[in-house]
């Protein structure tokens, strides 16, 4: 074949940029991970997990990754893997450490109405934040629920209204009702809990 017989070079095609990720229009976010420390030079993130368990941790999941002074940033999930304690995250549009750097520890959000249903007897932490305290023998409010500690196991943070903290194991004897009354928890022997 002559080179003037030759059928004509298609045209190039234009490169297809990725559409920039747009977050919900939202303002009801729940946290359900933090960034680390970049992993590598490929940009991959440690994470650690709140729940790894969760169907939410699934390729495709776009994160709201926030953090205090800097603009929130829509991320989509590529791979997450287990890393010793925590994970291993590969983000679309992270191609080397210095784009992943800038993330580290930022708070992993999802809005929630994106939060798998749950069983009539399970809460999301989210729901107990503010919720009042009550004492088991005489349904008397006696605090409000101010955090949650993460140690070996999760520790609510209760303040008190006579004054001072209560640290109770979620999964203690103690915690008679956890939110089946809707801002509600019912704990027995309170003060055997105050660390302030």
């Amino acid at each position: 074949m002559s080179p003037s017989s030759r059928p004509p070079e298609p045209a190039a095609r234009p490169a297809l940029r990725p559409r920039p990720l747009a977050l919900p229009d939202t303002d009801r976010w729940v946290e359900i991970g933090r960034i680390g420390r970049p992993h590598g030079i490929k940009g991959q993130l440690h994470i650690q997990v709140h729940n790894p368990d969760s169907p939410l941790w699934r390729a495709g999941l776009v994160l709201r990754a926030w953090k205090a002074g800097a603009p929130a940033q829509a991320l989509r999930l590529l791979e997450l893997r287990p890393a010793g304690a925590d994970f291993v995250a590969t983000f679309e549009g992270l191609p080397d450490r210095s784009a992943a750097e800038p993330l580290t520890h930022c708070l992993l959000q999802v809005a929630e109405d994106d939060l798998p249903g749950k069983d009539d007897d399970e809460v999301y932490l989210h729901e107990l934040l503010g919720a009042a305290v009550h004492d088991a023998d005489t349904d008397a409010q006696v605090g409000t629920i101010s955090g949650f500690i993460e140690t070996n196991q999760l520790l609510l943070d209760i303040r008190l209204l006579a004054g001072g903290t209560a640290l109770v194991p979620a999964q203690a004897d103690a915690v008679v009702a956890l939110g089946r009354e809707p801002g509600k928890v019912v704990i027995a022997h309170i003060e055997d809990w105050r660390s302030t």
